[in-house]
């Protein structure tokens, strides 16, 4: 029976309504200067991935294993069927907030879900070393990376533009630059 404030229906429509949050430094590094956050869930939330793949721009999905995995500008999430993962953050408190960013996510993708055409397709990143033999490989760092093997990764990853790199707008690179922009289309429209 719903609370006067109407808190029942407001808790039908959240996914997920409690988790317990754990936080820590990669244990691979003592003394690390950032901190991931890791929240185990009591809801399965495997229903909403394809939802949330729809959803969030650049989302690695892979239904067969039910993992979601899905960068913003800074941070790192990846989504299982009873956690969520986050990372880096500067400190114990962006930490929480990052989970609480990527529960909020989820709870909103669950209640849009009749409005949303859920997306099971994984999306195919296109091989790095394919990428890296079309750059120029002069390691000139005007693109802002330190080689063009960084290049061709944060291209893959599509942290990069094609026109940060002013080697491939001359005339010699032209073929290369056309088959760079083949190969990377079909996730990256914009280019």
């Amino acid at each position: 029976m719903p609370d006067k404030d109407g808190s029942c229906r407001e808790s039908l429509q959240k996914l997920i309504s409690d988790y317990e949050l754990e936080l820590h430094t990669p244990p691979c590094i003592p003394g690390a200067a950032t901190w991931s956050a890791r929240a185990s869930l009591k809801t399965d939330i495997s229903a909403v991935l394809p939802y949330l793949n729809a959803q969030l721009e650049g989302a690695d999905y892979d239904h067969d294993t039910g993992i979601l995995i899905w960068k913003d500008q800074y941070h790192s999430f990846a989504f299982r069927s009873r956690e969520i993962k986050a990372a880096p953050a500067l400190d114990r408190e962006e930490a929480r907030d990052l989970i609480d960013r990527a529960v909020a996510l989820v709870n909103e993708a669950w209640r849009g879900r009749e409005r949303i055409e859920p997306c099971y397709e994984k999306r195919t990143l296109p091989n790095l070393m394919e990428i890296y033999r079309l750059l120029p490989r002069t390691n000139c760092g005007k693109c802002g990376c330190v080689s063009c093997m960084g290049f061709a990764a944060k291209l893959r990853e599509e942290d990069k533009e094609l026109s940060c790199c002013p080697v491939l707008e001359q005339p010699d690179y032209r073929t290369n630059r056309k088959r760079l922009v083949e190969l990377l289309e079909p996730s990256r429209p914009d280019l």
